[in-house]
């Protein structure tokens, strides 16, 4: 403070200026002019609050959103919490009952994912079958071969037949067949028996084939019957073989017949 104003305050204070208004009317103004400054910043003070509050909420984004985060040392810190999240100690399973088998058995299934696993020990399903027995039958070729006028004739005999019991030589598929007849086309018939075997007493059965050549029995005499037959003219002649084998209910004959041209 200047010396000169020094000065002035000293004098108004030493000789203070009349009053222009009765006292007890400027100590009324007074207070009126102090509870006008009361209310003046009361309002102040609730505007700055609108106003904070209103930049708070700008700053936010949505419900989830926190507020902006500043770099000063002093500013409080915000921690947001989420809320803790509880792991079951359990699995929870669910068991289904399927209806009974028409056995009687009833077979339970865990819904969690349970595999059933075969038991090792039951052998798979067998897929082998009862072989079925060939049917019985008996199946003739005569293949004839001619030279001039002399006959070769060769018959083959194939199938299934059962094996009569008795006297059975083992000279081939032919000695299980019974009594034989055939014919050259020109004279008699030449064969021969089955010999002492019974057909009705057959169980065992055999499958077999054999060929041969057909021996004429009233060719030339000799010792020894020509395995051929010789014609005595020119012509075409009908050669046939008989022969039966044993079936289910007997001796069942068997017949081939074929055509031959001599010149």
């Amino acid at each position: 403070m200047t010396d000169d104003l020094k000065r002035q305050f000293e004098q108004l204070v030493a000789d203070p200026p009349p009053p222009s208004e009765v006292p007890s009317e400027s100590v009324f103004r007074r207070v009126r002019t102090v509870r006008r400054r009361r209310t003046a910043g009361v309002a102040t003070l609730a505007a700055a609050a609108v106003v904070a509050v209103t930049v708070a909420a700008g700053n936010l984004t949505d419900i989830n959103s926190a507020p902006p985060v500043s770099n000063t040392p002093s500013a409080p810190v915000t921690v947001v919490t989420a809320a803790p999240t509880t792991t079951p100690s359990y699995t929870p399973s669910t068991t289904t009952t399927p209806p009974k088998s028409p056995t009687g058995t009833t077979t339970s299934t865990n819904a969690t994912g349970a595999v059933h696993t075969p038991n090792r020990n039951t052998p798979p399903p067998s897929s082998e079958h009862t072989p079925v027995a060939p049917a019985l039958g008996l199946h003739l070729t005569l293949k004839p071969s001619v030279k001039g006028r002399v006959l070769t004739l060769k018959v083959t005999a194939n199938g299934t037949v059962r094996v009569p019991v008795g006297d059975v030589t083992s000279d081939g598929f032919f000695s299980v067949l019974g009594s034989e007849r055939y014919s050259f086309g020109d004279g008699p018939e030449s064969g021969s028996d089955a010999g002492a075997v019974n057909c009705q007493a057959a169980r065992s059965t055999l499958t077999g084939q054999q060929t041969k050549t057909l021996i004429d029995w009233n060719g030339q005499a000799g010792p020894t019957p020509p395995s051929n037959h010789t014609y005595a003219k020119a012509g075409t002649y009908t050669v046939s073989y008989t022969v039966r084998y044993c079936g289910t209910n007997g001796w069942v004959p068997v017949t081939k017949s074929s055509t031959v041209t001599v010149k």
